[in-house]
């Protein structure tokens, strides 16, 4: 496993500590579960951005759509339902 330095103020250090010790973790536990936490935040951010960007091309499609059933010819198809 790998070392990580990091230099931090004495009251976010002594937080950390606080925070682990109420979990019962090592502040080296604390602090990769919160970065892992971070990373799937993160993540997911990035799903929804894909997710409404999807629905917004789909509006579009669904326009197109419309669009284009509206400009049939309603009497051709009615033959079609009489036979």
């Amino acid at each position: 496993m790998k070392t990580i330095t990091l230099k931090t103020k004495d009251d976010f250090f002594d937080q950390i500590g606080k925070m682990a010790a109420d979990q019962h973790l090592s502040k080296s536990a604390l602090i990769r579960k919160a970065i892992q936490a971070y990373q799937k935040q993160l993540k997911d951010k990035e799903m929804v951005k894909k997710m409404q960007a999807s629905s917004l091309e789909t509006r579009g499609m669904d326009k197109e759509l419309i669009e284009d059933f509206d400009s049939l010819d309603d009497e051709y198809l009615l033959d079609a339902w009489k036979n």
